[in-house]
């Protein structure tokens, strides 16, 4: 369901076994941390990083697995990462839900817009996968965790992409091939549509509709090609108001 052309983790995947570093660094007592999901014009951007360990340590949460989506044969399909996995592990993952799941079992979820995953041992009880992206990743729903701003916006759209998808030739193919960044823009193109000056979202949710306005103007500014591609998209998925 998405491509990944750019290293969404600048200075951490390159630099090769450092990126591990930071996440077993940040784990210590953690089984999963979401760091800068909403931050994805900083450096080094949006990253869900995951504990696999052979014992639970019983102090935050005890990941089992963490299911995502990936493209195969120009379609979207469930995949799960666990210790069973062989490492060192790096792939793209695709847009939609991202779910973390304890021995228990309880789970918490998260949406992302696609980006690239990294996995690897530390050692022969502990392995950390890093999802990163340079969209937004956000927490969506669980047992550890509260929900973040543009969530439910974020959600309802991913649902209505199941529409063109479902009904339109190709319209699965043209989306998994989008770019993070590019599936991103067109978000805020739609979103931007629904909450137009003056409307009802717009004063309903004030925060919201701030956070979509910067975000908008950063894309345009930073990322035109991408924000280009974008309102294309959306407008070939005859998403657009």
């Amino acid at each position: 369901m998405t491509g990944v052309g750019s290293r969404p983790w600048p200075g951490a995947v390159e630099r090769g076994g450092d990126w591990l570093a930071e996440a077993a660094a940040d784990l210590t007592h953690l089984g999963f941390e979401l760091l800068d999901g909403l931050e994805p014009g900083s450096r080094p951007g949006p990253r869900l990083l995951v504990a696999l360990r052979d014992e639970p340590t019983l102090e935050h949460f005890d990941p089992k697995e963490a299911t995502f989506w990936e493209v195969y044969a120009g379609r979207g399909r469930l995949t799960t990462l666990n210790r069973k996995t062989a490492l060192p592990h790096t792939q793209p993952f695709s847009w939609g839900r991202i779910q973390v799941a304890d021995r228990i079992p309880v789970t918490n979820q998260f949406l992302t817009f696609g980006g690239l995953l990294v996995a690897d041992a530390v050692n022969h009880r502990e392995a950390f996968a890093a999802f990163v992206s340079p969209a937004p990743i956000v927490r969506w729903a669980g047992h550890s965790q509260g929900v973040d701003p543009m969530v439910d916006e974020i959600g309802a759209f991913f649902a209505r992409l199941m529409v063109p998808i479902d009904f339109q030739p190709e319209a699965e193919t043209r989306i998994a091939n989008a770019e993070p960044e590019t599936l991103y823009a067109a978000f805020l193109h739609d979103a931007g549509n629904r909450f137009r000056p003056g409307g009802q979202l717009r004063e309903e949710y004030p925060e919201v509709a701030a956070r979509l306005g910067h975000e908008t103007r950063r894309l345009e500014h930073d990322k035109p090609d991408a924000w280009r591609a974008g309102g294309e998209l959306l407008g070939s998925l005859e998403l657009g108001s």
